[in-house]
């Protein structure tokens, strides 16, 4: 029988867009190599966050300065997940971070292409000392819950989803975790992997299994019968499906969580190489399973 996850106190909306929390950029510092492209310029920016209570996995609201070119009216919010333990980068609870990449888009009506989205330039670009205003926290799903110290957990990301896992991790090891925890990261290049030496440092604990993918670059896909990807590409999944010896056993555990963040589209990766190894543990239909009983979580976009 499944057991399902303990809910914990969650806050949310403690500020909302009628009452911002005016907030200070305190650092802000690149993560990837300056010799990728704008669009591939990952920012870790930490902002000053008094009264601010939240958890990893939550997400804070950012009201970039200005108005809209097109409707004359105030920016809009958008949502950015946290990337800091509850206690903050500081540890002193007065600070928030998040992860942003540089975005662009093309506007199929007039043809335009490569224009910058508003709120991550407007992000990237902040300096130390730059202020502006914040929502939040907002969010419920994607939190660890309560009774997570011998759980095992598995995490999956790509590309600035990794920011939520950050947090976590810091977390559950300052809190005595006990269970088994993999990271499963995927990016493009080695010089784009968003947290790395943190990550590295955790590489002397027994319980933590630290697994990168890189789909641009270095070993392509081993298994392509197997876990078909495009052009034979490097993918989470694919090294899911490698490591299933090791991964399996936490599969097949009653209280197993699995989360997903990044780029929409993953998961249904993800989903097939677990119902390929629940295959193998006469379970084809691991995923939905899972779903069902809560233990599948989801933030994708």
């Amino acid at each position: 029988m499944a057991q399902p996850a303990t809910q914990r106190e969650i806050l949310c909306n403690l500020f909302k867009s009628t009452n911002p929390l005016r907030t200070d950029v305190l650092e802000t510092r690149r993560l990837t190599s300056p010799r990728r492209p704008p669009n591939n310029d990952a920012r870790h920016i930490v902002l000053s966050s008094p009264g601010l209570s939240y958890l990893p996995g939550q997400s804070i609201g950012v009201l970039p300065e200005g108005f809209d070119a097109r409707s004359g009216k105030p920016q809009q919010l958008r949502l950015y997940s946290v990337s800091s333990a509850t206690k903050g980068d500081y540890g002193d609870s007065k600070t928030v971070s998040t992860v942003v990449v540089r975005h662009f888009w093309d506007n199929e009506e007039t043809g335009e292409t490569s224009i910058p989205g508003v709120c991550s330039n407007y992000l990237c670009d902040c300096e130390v000392g730059d202020r502006f205003q914040i929502t939040g926290p907002v969010g419920k799903r994607f939190v660890l819950p309560a009774d997570f110290h011998q759980r095992d957990l598995i995490f999956v990301a790509t590309g600035t989803g990794i920011a939520p896992y950050r947090g976590m991790l810091e977390d559950m090891f300052a809190q005595g975790y006990e269970g088994k925890v993999f990271l499963i990261f995927g990016v493009q290049y080695a010089d784009t992997i968003l947290y790395d030496d943190e990550f590295q440092s955790y590489q002397d604990r027994p319980n933590f299994r630290y697994i990168t993918a890189l789909s641009r670059e270095g070993e392509r896909n081993p298994f392509p019968d197997d876990v078909p990807t495009p052009r034979e590409k490097m993918y989470v999944q694919v090294r899911i499906w490698q490591h299933r010896e090791e991964i399996g056993p936490s599969l097949e555990k009653p209280d197993t969580l699995v989360y997903q963040c990044g780029l929409k589209g993953m998961e249904k990766g993800v989903f097939q190489v677990i119902d390929k190894i629940g295959t193998e543990m006469a379970e084809p239909d691991l995923s939905l399973r899972m779903k069902a009983e809560g233990r599948m979580l989801l933030e994708v976009y």
